[in-house]
C-alpha cells in the first residue's frame, strides 16, 4: 500500500516538475478597482480579516452564515474600527441602500460598475449610506461608513465587501479585481491561519488568495469535505510552547539562499517536525484521490520519503507522541516503544505538555453566535493517562496554551477586552499577567518564558503595534518598533517580514529582544521572494524557512551560506 501510494505521487509530481521558475512572476494586467477605503493598511486603521471563498471560517460555519452561497465566503473582510471611511472602488452608479435582501446587515449598499461589468456590496455598515439608488458617485469618493455586524462595535467591526455578477446572482474573487498587494496584506491580520480549508481529497485546490471560485448563489454546496485538514469541526487542541532550545546567533555576514525543494504546486501549508531540523512535513496529491503526508529533507541524496495517507499525525512539542482523535476518544503513542492507550478528554483534542505528563484541552459549554453572549469555555487538565481530570477554569470566548511542563496561560475575551491569566499546576497558583484591548495574534516563545501579541485600533497610535512580554508576574510589555507577521527563532528573537504593502516584495529580518538588535537578511533588489498566504515557518533550530512562494506556489527553503 506505501509503495502504490509513492509510487502514485512521484508518477504525479514528477509530471508536474517545472524547471526554471523563479521567486517572482511577470507583472499582471491592472485591476478595475481600487480598495474600499483610501486609509493606508496598518494596525491603526485597517487589516486583512477573512479572504473570499474556502475559507477554515466558511467551512466550519457554512450552514449557519453562508448557505445561500455554496459554503464558501462570498466577499472580503477587511478587519477596520467603525466609522472608517469607504470610498467607492471605481466610478459607479448606486442599486440600492439598506436593501436586507443582499443580507449584510445592520446596512449596506451596492454600486453598479459600467465599465468593470460589475456591482460591488458594501456591508455591515455603521449606518445607512447617504445616498439614493440612481445616484452617481467616482471612484475614491466616500460613500459610506464601516460598522459592526452585532450593532456594537465592538465585536466583530469590519467591512464586509463583495463582488457580483450584474444579475446579482453570482459573486467573484474581489482580490481578480482589486489592485493591492494581497500577498502582503495576507501575511498579518488573518482571523486563521492556514487562510484555508484543505479538501484531503483534492489537495491543492482552492488553498490560494487568486485560486477561489466563482459562487453562484443557492447553488449546491462546494465545500463539504469528508476529509478536511486541518479538521477543527471538533474543536482545536491547546498550542503548546516549543520546547526550550539554544541557539547560535545567525552568522552576520551571510547571505540567504533561496532552494525550491517541492514539485511545481507543493505544497500549502509545509511544517518542520518539531524534533527533526532538517526534516519538512508536506501534503499532496492528486484529484479524486487521498492525499499522501510526506517527509521532505532537502540535505539528503533521497529527499522525499511517503509518511503514508494524509493527515500525518498530530505530534507532541518535542515529537516523541503521536495523538490521533476519532470517535470523541484520543489514542496517544509514544514512539520509542510504541506504546499506546486512549483518552477520553471531554471527547476533544488534547495537547501534552513539554514534558509529556499531563494533558490540557478545552470544551465550549455552548454553542452561541458572534452578538449573543459570549460562551463560556471550560479549561481541563489530567494526568498523560487521563487520570485524574480537573476544571482549572471556565471563561468566556477563552483559549488554553501550555507554557511549560506546569503552566497554563489562558486568554478569554469580553467585548474588546482580552485577559490574559497564567495558572500553575505544581502549586495551584494563577495571576493576571495582563489585560489589553482590540488584542489579536498571540504566540509564545520556546520554552514559555515570553510572549508577542499585537494590538489594534486605540486611540494613540503609538499604543498599536507588537508587544512582548515575559510570563512572569509583575512583568511588562514591551512595545517594539517594527510591525510585521512574526515566527519565533528561539526563546529571545524572532525572524519577522515588515509590513510594507507599498513594497512589492518581502524581506526576512531579524530581531533580538533583550538588546533591541534588528537588522535585514534579505535584499529585495538581488534576493526576491513573495510569501503566499502569509505561509512560512521557522526550523525547529531557527536556522531556516520555509516559505509557499507566491510565483509559483512551490514551497522554497531559505537558509544562510556557512549553515
Amino acid at each position: 500500500m506505501g509503495r502504490s501510494i509513492a509510487n502514485r505521487f512521484l508518477s504525479f509530481a514528477c509530471g508536474l516538475m517545472l524547471v526554471g521558475v523563479g521567486l517572482v512572476s511577470a507583472q499582471p494586467a491592472p485591476k478595475p478597482f481600487d480598495l474600499p477605503t483610501a486609509l493606508p493598511p496598518g494596525p491603526s486603521t485597517w487589516l486583512l480579516g477573512q479572504s473570499y471563498g474556502n475559507t477554515i471560517g466558511a467551512f466550519l460555519r457554512g450552514d449557519d452564515w453562508y448557505s445561500a452561497g455554496q459554503r464558501l465566503h462570498f466577499g472580503i473582510d477587511l478587519s477596520m474600527p467603525c466609522g472608517t471611511p469607504l470610498v467607492a472602488v471605481a466610478d459607479g452608479e448606486v442599486m440600492f441602500v439598506d436593501d436586507m435582501g443582499f443580507g449584510a446587515g445592520p446596512h449596506n449598499l451596492l454600486l453598479r460598475h459600467a465599465e468593470a461589468e460589475r456591482v460591488t456590496l458594501y456591508g455591515h455598515l455603521l449606518e445607512r449610506p447617504l445616498l439614493v439608488p440612481g445616484q452617481h458617485v467616482q471612484r475614491g469618493e466616500v460613500v459610506g461608513l464601516s460598522g459592526d455586524p452585532d450593532g456594537t462595535c465592538d465585536s466583530r467591526p469590519h467591512l464586509h465587501f463583495e463582488v457580483r455578477a450584474l444579475n446579482y446572482f453570482t459573486a467573484y474573487n474581489p482580490v481578480d479585481y482589486i489592485e493591492a498587494n494581497w500577498h502582503a496584506l495576507a501575511a498579518i491580520g488573518s482571523f486563521s491561519y492556514p487562510m484555508f480549508q484543505q479538501d484531503l481529497e483534492n489537495a491543492r485546490r482552492w488553498l490560494s488568495l487568486d485560486d477561489q471560485p466563482p459562487v453562484a448563489f443557492g447553488g449546491a454546496a462546494l465545500n463539504r469535505y469528508a476529509a478536511p485538514h486541518p479538521d477543527l469541526r471538533h474543536g482545536a487542541a491547546p498550542q503548546v510552547a516549543p520546547p526550550l532550545r539554544s541557539v547560535a546567533p545567525p552568522p552576520p555576514d551571510s547571505v540567504w539562499q533561496f532552494q525550491p525543494i517541492a514539485f511545481s504546486g507543493c505544497c500549502a501549508n509545509a511544517t518542520w517536525h518539531p524534533s527533526d531540523p532538517g526534516r519538512i512535513l508536506l501534503i499532496d496529491g492528486t484529484p479524486n484521490q487521498r492525499a499522501t503526508a510526506l517527509a521532505w529533507t532537502p540535505s539528503a541524496d533521497n529527499p522525499i520519503s511517503v509518511m503514508g495517507q494524509a493527515p500525518m499525525p498530530r505530534l507532541s512539542a518535542d515529537g516523541s507522541h503521536q495523538l490521533v482523535t476519532a470517535n470523541g476518544q484520543t489514542t496517544i503513542r509514544r514512539l520509542a516503544d510504541n506504546t499506546e492507550w486512549t483518552v477520553a478528554a471531554g471527547g476533544v483534542p488534547p495537547a501534552l505538555n513539554l514534558d509529556n505528563t499531563r494533558l490540557l484541552w478545552q470544551v465550549a459549554s455552548q454553542v452561541t453566535l458572534p452578538g449573543e453572549a459570549a460562551p463560556l469555555v471550560e479549561i481541563w487538565t489530567s494526568a498523560a493517562d487521563g487520570s485524574n481530570p480537573r476544571q482549572i477554569t471556565a471563561q468566556p470566548r477563552a483559549a488554553a496554551y501550555w507554557l511549560d511542563a506546569h503552566r497554563v496561560l489562558v486568554s478569554s475575551r469580553t467585548g474588546i477586552r482580552t485577559t490574559l491569566i497564567i495558572f500553575d499546576l505544581a502549586n495551584d497558583d494563577a495571576f493576571v499577567l495582563g489585560v489589553w484591548d482590540w488584542l489579536r495574534e498571540l504566540t509564545i516563545a520556546p520554552g514559555g518564558g515570553r510572549l508577542m501579541l499585537y494590538t489594534v485600533y486605540a486611540e494613540d497610535p503609538a499604543a498599536n503595534g507588537i508587544h512582548t512580554i515575559t510570563t512572569q508576574t509583575g512583568a511588562q510589555q514591551q512595545t517594539l518598533p517594527w510591525f510585521g507577521a512574526w515566527r519565533w527563532r528561539d526563546a529571545d528573537s524572532v525572524y519577522y517580514l515588515p509590513f510594507d504593502p507599498s513594497a512589492p516584495l518581502h524581506t526576512l529580518a531579524y530581531y533580538h529582544i533583550p538588546t533591541g538588535e534588528s537588522r535585514l537578511l534579505t535584499d529585495p533588489a538581488t534576493q526576491p521572494f513573495q510569501v503566499a498566504n502569509g505561509d512560512w515557518a521557522v526550523s525547529p533550530d531557527g536556522q531556516q524557512v520555509v516559505f509557499w512562494n507566491a510565483a509559483d506556489l512551490t514551497t522554497w527553503l531559505l537558509t544562510p551560506t556557512g549553515r
